[in-house]
């Protein structure tokens, strides 16, 4: 790609834990797809591409840890080029592609073409499904499907039963492998469309309780106190699902878990109005709950933020809201919206690192660090500079999107990735 060959950034704060410039504001010189060069000045080739601007970030790549990708199956929600493209423009380098297609991931077949799909530098790492054809009966091929490339495996939003819950973490530590849990109980609320609190009674909508969510992760951790393994919780919302992780990590068990981009930027109240943009699995919960979300990013509790890109036709949206389907577009921004969240109450440092080192660690993923003779998979990006969410920039085929129309803090600059 052009962008990697020779191109000079001047005057960029490194973050990288694993450089020796770390929080350093160094000139970077990249020629031919790798790190050159990292000094204090740099007199770059007079054919090199000059990049300059105020505070400028320059990381290891992005990797955004919960994604679905229509393809095969449902290439008129996204295909893997449109995917790839969105990521691309979000900063992202790396995506873990959840087994919702059709048909779902279940095969090691599956997960080769999977793999090898992503385009433009952007690499997919696929996700297996925990049962065959996410059918919730029997495991699938877990083995065979490690062999072939997948890195965890999930059943996505499918209920999961204790069962197949227990034979899934026995049997996955035969080869360390990782099962991803949606901590959900489809049986509490059937029907519920919204978080279950004093806006949704006023409102007259059928709610989905803090309960249905916190009383699975403690049935989860329990079995994963009896069994062993490593379990990763996909997607949590509430308060009480932070404190029950807080403490089984404590406890020395081997679970992690992550939250969506956007669960920090709304509560139950926007919904007043039945935005069907605003429906979600996870729902939006309280103020309360959205606190307890950032202090639990503060404190390591959560592990990383994703986008849970959830890409749905127009039609599937511009109906009436009981009828909309769960979900928001949002890989090509997700950072931005995380940044417009955590601003003041977070880092940088740490918000990076909930994108890069804690994803690559959860998911056994190589990542390259900003030294000198590295290959270059890295993000610059500018926290002087505000992002427009707009349709004319819009790489993914589903603009299921509340955040259309909003200015986000923060703007990628360059996705550096061959």
């Amino acid at each position: 790609m052009e962008n990697v060959k020779n191109t000079c950034i001047k005057a960029v704060t490194i973050i990288d834990p694993n450089s020796p410039h770390h929080l350093k504001k160094m000139d970077v010189l990249l020629e031919k797809g790798h790190i050159k060069k990292i000094a204090k000045s740099i007199a770059p080739p007079t054919s090199a591409k000059i990049i300059e601007g105020k505070e400028l970030f320059l990381s290891s790549g992005w990797i955004d840890g919960q994604v679905r990708v229509g393809e095969p199956g449902n290439e008129d929600a996204e295909t893997f080029s449109s995917a790839s493209a969105a990521a691309r423009k979000g900063g992202i380098t790396d995506l873990v592609v959840f087994p919702s297609h059709q048909p779902p991931t279940y095969q090691a077949a599956q997960v080769a073409y999977i793999k090898q799909n992503g385009q433009n530098g952007v690499q997919f790492h696929p996700v297996g499904c925990l049962s065959e054809q996410m059918k919730g009966k029997q495991l699938s091929e877990m083995f065979d499907m490690k062999n072939a490339g997948a890195i965890a495996f999930s059943d996505d939003k499918a209920p999961v039963s204790t069962t197949l819950l227990a034979r899934a973490l026995e049997y996955s530590k035969t080869f360390n492998g990782l099962v991803i849990v949606l901590p959900f109980n489809h049986e509490l609320n059937p029907g519920g469309l919204m978080h279950e609190g004093k806006t949704s009674t006023m409102m007259g909508t059928k709610g989905l309780s803090s309960v249905s969510e916190y009383m699975q992760i403690q049935r989860d951790l329990e079995i994963l106190k009896y069994t062993g393994g490593r379990l990763h919780f996909s997607n949590i919302s509430c308060s009480e699902s932070v404190d029950l992780i807080r403490r089984a990590k404590k406890s020395g068990l081997a679970v992690t878990c992550g939250i969506a981009a956007h669960q920090l930027s709304y509560i139950d109240e926007d919904l007043q109005l039945f935005p069907s943009n605003l429906k979600t699995l996870p729902p939006f919960r309280t103020s309360k709950d959205r606190e307890a979300l950032i202090k639990g990013l503060a404190d390591n509790t959560i592990d990383l933020i994703m986008s849970d890109h959830t890409p749905v036709i127009i039609e599937e949206k511009n109906v009436e809201f009981e009828y909309a389907s769960f979900g928001i577009s949002s890989i090509q921004h997700a950072f931005q919206i995380a940044f417009t969240a955590l601003e003041g109450d977070l880092s940088m440092e740490q918000i990076i690192e909930k994108w890069t080192s804690n994803p690559a660690r959860i998911f056994g993923l190589p990542i390259n660090s900003i030294k000198e003779g590295e290959k270059v998979r890295a993000t610059l990006f500018s926290t002087a500079e505000n992002t427009l969410v707009e349709k004319k920039e819009w790489k993914s085929k589903s603009i299921n999107s509340p955040f259309i129309g909003e200015w986000l803090s923060g703007r990628v600059i360059e996705t550096f990735c061959l």
